[in-house]
C-alpha cells in the first residue's frame, strides 16, 4: 500500500518539477487561496436590522443602556450574584456643530459673524459629547464579601472609567 502511495507521490513530484505550466497555475491558486481566507477575517459579519443596537438619542436612554450593560457584566463576577445598577448623569448630551466666521469691515469698526455651517439645510455635526457620569449605585446579592464588593468596584471603574468616590455598592437583601 505504501509503496503505491510513494510511486504516485513521486510521479506527482517529478510532474510538477518538469512543467512550467503547472508550477505557475498551483502559485496562483495558492495566492487565490490565501487572498481569500485574509479577507474572510477582515470583513465583518453583516448583521440583520434585529441585530443591530437602536441609536441612543436621549441621556436617560444613554444611562439605560449602560445600566443593562453593566448588570451584564457585575452579574458575571464570581460571587455578586444578582445584580441591580442604577446611573445617574450630571448632564445630557452636548452637541457642537460646525460654524464658519465672517469678518466684515464697516465705518465703525470690524463686525464678526458666526454662522453654523448648513449642507442640505442640516447643521454639520462636528462632535457629540456624551454625558458625564455622575455617580453608580450598585445592588448585589454578594456584596456582603469584601472582596467581592472590591471585585465589582474595579469592574465598574474599568468599564466606564468612574472614580471610586462616585460608586456606592450595597449588599441586597
Amino acid at each position: 500500500m505504501k509503496d503505491k502511495f510513494s510511486e504516485k507521490f513521486e510521479k506527482l513530484v517529478s510532474l510538477l518539477k518538469s512543467n512550467r505550466k503547472v508550477q505557475i497555475g498551483l502559485a496562483i491558486l495558492f495566492a487565490l487561496v490565501l487572498i481569500i481566507v485574509y479577507f474572510s477575517f477582515l470583513r465583518t459579519p453583516q448583521e440583520t436590522d434585529e441585530q443591530q443596537p437602536a441609536a441612543v438619542t436621549s441621556a436617560e436612554q444613554y444611562a439605560a443602556s449602560l445600566e443593562a450593560k453593566l448588570e451584564d457584566l457585575l452579574s458575571t463576577v464570581k460571587g455578586a450574584g444578582e445584580v441591580s445598577v442604577a446611573i445617574t448623569l450630571e448632564n445630557g448630551f452636548e452637541y457642537v456643530y460646525a460654524t464658519e466666521e465672517s469678518v466684515r469691515e464697516t465705518s465703525s469698526g470690524t463686525q464678526t459673524t458666526t454662522s453654523v455651517v448648513l449642507v442640505n439645510g442640516e447643521p454639520v455635526l462636528t462632535q457629540e459629547i456624551f454625558p458625564t457620569i455622575k455617580g453608580v449605585l450598585v445592588t448585589a446579592s454578594g456584596a456582603d464579601d469584601i472582596s467581592v464588593k472590591m471585585s465589582l468596584m474595579s469592574a465598574i471603574g474599568s468599564a466606564i472609567e468612574v472614580s471610586s468616590e462616585n460608586i456606592i455598592i450595597l449588599a441586597r437583601s
